[in-house]
Protein backbone atom coordinates (compact mmCIF):
# COMPACT_ATOMS: atom_id res chain seq x y z
CA UNK A 1 0.00 0.00 0.00
CA UNK A 2 2.79 2.78 0.96
CA UNK A 3 4.64 1.30 -2.01
CA UNK A 4 1.52 2.06 -4.45
CA UNK A 5 0.91 5.66 -3.17
CA UNK A 6 4.52 6.96 -3.65
CA UNK A 7 4.05 5.68 -7.01
CA UNK A 8 0.87 7.25 -7.17
CA UNK A 9 1.71 10.80 -5.89
CA UNK A 10 4.72 10.44 -8.31
CA UNK A 11 2.74 10.15 -11.37
CA UNK A 12 0.19 12.66 -10.04
CA UNK A 13 2.18 15.24 -9.91
CA UNK A 14 4.21 14.50 -13.26
CA UNK A 15 0.83 14.75 -14.97
CA UNK A 16 -1.12 17.49 -13.01
CA UNK A 17 0.81 20.69 -13.60
CA UNK A 18 0.59 22.71 -10.04
CA UNK A 19 2.95 25.31 -10.49
CA UNK A 20 0.53 28.25 -10.83
CA UNK A 21 -0.61 27.43 -7.56
CA UNK A 22 1.86 27.69 -4.63
CA UNK A 23 -0.64 26.16 -2.30
CA UNK A 24 -1.58 23.51 -4.95
CA UNK A 25 2.23 22.96 -4.71
CA UNK A 26 2.88 22.98 -0.95
CA UNK A 27 0.06 20.81 -0.30
CA UNK A 28 0.88 18.14 -2.64
CA UNK A 29 4.44 18.30 -1.82
CA UNK A 30 3.13 17.22 1.69
CA UNK A 31 0.88 14.35 0.54
CA UNK A 32 4.44 13.02 -1.41
CA UNK A 33 6.46 13.37 1.73
CA UNK A 34 3.61 11.89 4.36
CA UNK A 35 3.38 8.89 1.28
CA UNK A 36 7.29 8.59 1.53
CA UNK A 37 7.10 8.47 4.98
CA UNK A 38 4.53 6.16 5.17
CA UNK A 39 7.08 3.46 3.08
CA UNK A 40 9.93 4.49 5.17
CA UNK A 41 8.54 3.45 8.43
CA UNK A 42 7.06 0.09 6.89
CA UNK A 43 10.77 -1.07 5.32
CA UNK A 44 12.01 0.11 9.02
CA UNK A 45 9.62 -1.91 10.82
CA UNK A 46 10.26 -4.78 8.16
CA UNK A 47 13.99 -4.59 8.47
CA UNK A 48 14.35 -4.38 12.18
CA UNK A 49 11.35 -6.03 13.55
CA UNK A 50 10.74 -9.89 13.48
CA UNK A 51 7.06 -9.32 14.23
CA UNK A 52 3.81 -11.00 11.99
CA UNK A 53 2.27 -6.93 12.23
CA UNK A 54 5.46 -5.21 11.09
CA UNK A 55 3.61 -4.99 7.88
CA UNK A 56 1.92 -1.82 6.72
CA UNK A 57 -1.46 -0.92 8.97
CA UNK A 58 -3.69 1.76 9.40
CA UNK A 59 -5.09 2.58 12.92
CA UNK A 60 -4.29 5.13 15.42
CA UNK A 61 -0.96 4.03 16.87
CA UNK A 62 0.19 3.72 12.98
CA UNK A 63 -1.23 7.27 12.67
CA UNK A 64 0.53 8.89 15.82
CA UNK A 65 4.28 7.28 14.39
CA UNK A 66 3.36 8.46 10.62
CA UNK A 67 2.58 12.06 12.25
CA UNK A 68 5.86 12.07 14.60
CA UNK A 69 7.72 10.29 11.75
CA UNK A 70 6.46 13.49 9.46
CA UNK A 71 7.52 16.19 12.20
CA UNK A 72 10.83 14.53 12.35
CA UNK A 73 11.54 14.84 8.98
CA UNK A 74 10.35 18.41 8.83
CA UNK A 75 12.81 19.26 11.30
CA UNK A 76 15.97 17.42 9.76
CA UNK A 77 15.03 18.94 6.59
CA UNK A 78 15.12 22.10 8.73
CA UNK A 79 18.04 21.47 9.87
CA UNK A 80 19.67 20.65 6.48
CA UNK A 81 18.37 23.88 4.82
CA UNK A 82 19.87 25.59 7.62
CA UNK A 83 23.66 24.23 7.46
CA UNK A 84 24.14 24.44 4.11
CA UNK A 85 22.84 28.09 4.00
CA UNK A 86 25.65 28.56 6.94
CA UNK A 87 28.13 26.50 5.21
CA UNK A 88 27.64 28.14 1.64
CA UNK A 89 27.42 31.96 3.01
CA UNK A 90 30.73 31.35 5.13
CA UNK A 91 32.57 29.29 1.84
CA UNK A 92 31.19 32.92 -0.24
CA UNK A 93 32.99 35.43 2.75
CA UNK A 94 35.68 33.47 2.42
CA UNK A 95 36.53 33.22 -1.20
CA UNK A 96 34.70 36.80 -1.94
CA UNK A 97 35.60 39.18 1.32
CA UNK A 98 33.68 42.47 1.69
CA UNK A 99 36.33 45.15 0.13
CA UNK A 100 36.58 48.50 2.23
CA UNK A 101 35.24 51.29 -0.03
CA UNK A 102 36.25 54.82 1.35
CA UNK A 103 33.32 57.35 1.09
CA UNK A 104 33.03 58.93 -1.79
CA UNK A 105 34.71 56.45 -4.05
CA UNK A 106 34.00 55.94 -8.11
CA UNK A 107 32.75 52.27 -7.68
CA UNK A 108 32.86 52.10 -11.85
CA UNK A 109 36.50 52.17 -11.71
CA UNK A 110 36.69 49.72 -8.34
CA UNK A 111 38.88 46.75 -9.57
CA UNK A 112 36.17 43.89 -10.15
CA UNK A 113 36.30 40.52 -7.61
CA UNK A 114 39.17 38.35 -8.39
CA UNK A 115 36.91 35.37 -10.44
CA UNK A 116 37.06 31.91 -8.18
CA UNK A 117 37.42 28.68 -9.18
CA UNK A 118 34.11 27.40 -7.43
CA UNK A 119 31.08 28.42 -9.14
CA UNK A 120 27.89 29.04 -6.68
CA UNK A 121 26.72 25.96 -7.79
CA UNK A 122 29.48 23.78 -6.54
CA UNK A 123 29.54 26.10 -2.83
CA UNK A 124 26.21 25.08 -2.54
CA UNK A 125 27.20 21.29 -3.30
CA UNK A 126 29.84 21.04 -0.99
CA UNK A 127 27.54 22.89 1.81
CA UNK A 128 25.00 20.51 1.29
CA UNK A 129 27.73 18.08 1.65
CA UNK A 130 28.88 18.81 4.95
CA UNK A 131 25.55 19.26 6.14
CA UNK A 132 24.61 15.49 5.77
CA UNK A 133 26.86 14.81 8.31
CA UNK A 134 25.12 16.61 10.61
CA UNK A 135 21.89 15.39 8.87
CA UNK A 136 23.58 11.38 9.02
CA UNK A 137 23.65 11.81 12.42
CA UNK A 138 20.60 12.86 13.86
CA UNK A 139 18.84 10.37 11.09
CA UNK A 140 18.79 7.72 13.60
CA UNK A 141 15.89 8.67 15.04
CA UNK A 142 14.01 7.96 11.72
CA UNK A 143 14.37 4.15 12.28
CA UNK A 144 13.37 4.52 16.27
CA UNK A 145 10.30 5.92 15.92
CA UNK A 146 9.48 3.28 12.89
CA UNK A 147 9.98 0.79 15.83
CA UNK A 148 7.99 2.55 18.84
CA UNK A 149 10.84 4.14 20.33
CA UNK A 150 11.46 8.23 21.57
CA UNK A 151 12.83 10.09 19.03
CA UNK A 152 16.11 10.42 21.21
CA UNK A 153 18.32 13.37 19.45
CA UNK A 154 20.95 13.11 22.21
CA UNK A 155 20.77 9.26 22.06
CA UNK A 156 21.15 9.52 17.85
CA UNK A 157 24.04 11.73 18.53
CA UNK A 158 25.90 9.16 20.45
CA UNK A 159 25.07 6.18 18.52
CA UNK A 160 26.37 7.63 15.66
CA UNK A 161 29.75 9.22 17.13
CA UNK A 162 32.83 8.18 15.20
CA UNK A 163 30.58 7.20 12.51
CA UNK A 164 29.02 10.97 10.99
CA UNK A 165 31.01 10.29 7.82
CA UNK A 166 29.80 6.80 7.04
CA UNK A 167 26.25 7.82 8.30
CA UNK A 168 26.61 11.11 5.17
CA UNK A 169 27.74 8.32 2.79
CA UNK A 170 24.35 6.59 3.86
CA UNK A 171 21.87 9.44 3.91
CA UNK A 172 23.95 11.88 1.34
CA UNK A 173 26.03 10.04 -1.26
CA UNK A 174 23.88 6.96 -1.52
CA UNK A 175 20.84 8.62 -3.00
CA UNK A 176 22.67 11.52 -4.70
CA UNK A 177 24.15 8.23 -7.00
CA UNK A 178 20.54 6.52 -7.52
CA UNK A 179 19.22 9.93 -8.83
CA UNK A 180 21.99 10.61 -11.28
CA UNK A 181 21.29 6.56 -11.92
CA UNK A 182 17.56 7.27 -12.20
CA UNK A 183 18.55 10.32 -14.57
CA UNK A 184 20.67 8.97 -16.84
CA UNK A 185 17.28 6.65 -17.99
CA UNK A 186 15.12 9.58 -18.34
CA UNK A 187 14.81 11.41 -22.06
CA UNK A 188 12.77 14.45 -22.64
CA UNK A 189 9.16 13.82 -23.96
CA UNK A 190 9.05 10.65 -22.42
CA UNK A 191 6.00 8.60 -23.03
CA UNK A 192 3.68 7.77 -19.79
CA UNK A 193 4.52 4.08 -19.88
CA UNK A 194 8.25 5.25 -20.01
CA UNK A 195 7.81 7.56 -17.23
CA UNK A 196 5.36 5.27 -15.06
CA UNK A 197 8.22 2.52 -15.20
CA UNK A 198 10.97 5.14 -14.25
CA UNK A 199 8.76 6.06 -11.41
CA UNK A 200 8.79 2.72 -9.73
CA UNK A 201 12.74 2.39 -10.41
CA UNK A 202 12.96 5.45 -8.36
CA UNK A 203 10.73 4.25 -5.54
CA UNK A 204 12.53 0.88 -5.71
CA UNK A 205 15.51 2.65 -5.07
CA UNK A 206 13.57 4.80 -2.09
CA UNK A 207 13.41 1.19 -0.61
CA UNK A 208 17.17 0.77 -0.90
CA UNK A 209 18.09 3.77 0.55
CA UNK A 210 16.01 2.71 3.70
CA UNK A 211 17.24 -0.39 3.97
CA UNK A 212 20.85 1.01 4.61
CA UNK A 213 19.89 3.70 7.15
CA UNK A 214 17.32 1.06 8.69
CA UNK A 215 21.25 -1.61 8.91
CA UNK A 216 23.26 1.01 9.93
CA UNK A 217 20.48 1.53 12.61
CA UNK A 218 20.82 -1.72 14.21
CA UNK A 219 24.25 -1.84 13.80
CA UNK A 220 25.05 1.20 15.83
CA UNK A 221 22.41 0.39 18.36
CA UNK A 222 22.07 -3.35 18.67
CA UNK A 223 24.09 -3.98 21.91
CA UNK A 224 27.32 -5.62 21.73
CA UNK A 225 26.75 -9.94 21.92
CA UNK A 226 28.21 -11.30 25.56
CA UNK A 227 32.06 -12.19 25.58
CA UNK A 228 33.15 -15.77 24.84
CA UNK A 229 33.27 -17.75 28.20
CA UNK A 230 37.04 -19.56 28.25
CA UNK A 231 36.82 -23.12 27.18
CA UNK A 232 36.99 -25.26 30.97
Amino acid sequence: MPLLAVIACSLVTDLVDFQHSRVANVAMSLIYGIAVSWLAITIHRLVLLDEPDARAQLDSASLRRLATFVGIGIAIWVLYFGVTMIVANGMLMALYPPRYIPAGTDQTVLPPHTESLISPEWILRVAGFVAYWFVGRVSLMLPAIAVDRKPDLVAAWQASRRNGWRLTIVVGLLPWCLQQFTNLLYRDGATVVEFSVLVVLATLLIIIEVVALSLSYWELTSPEPPPTPPPS
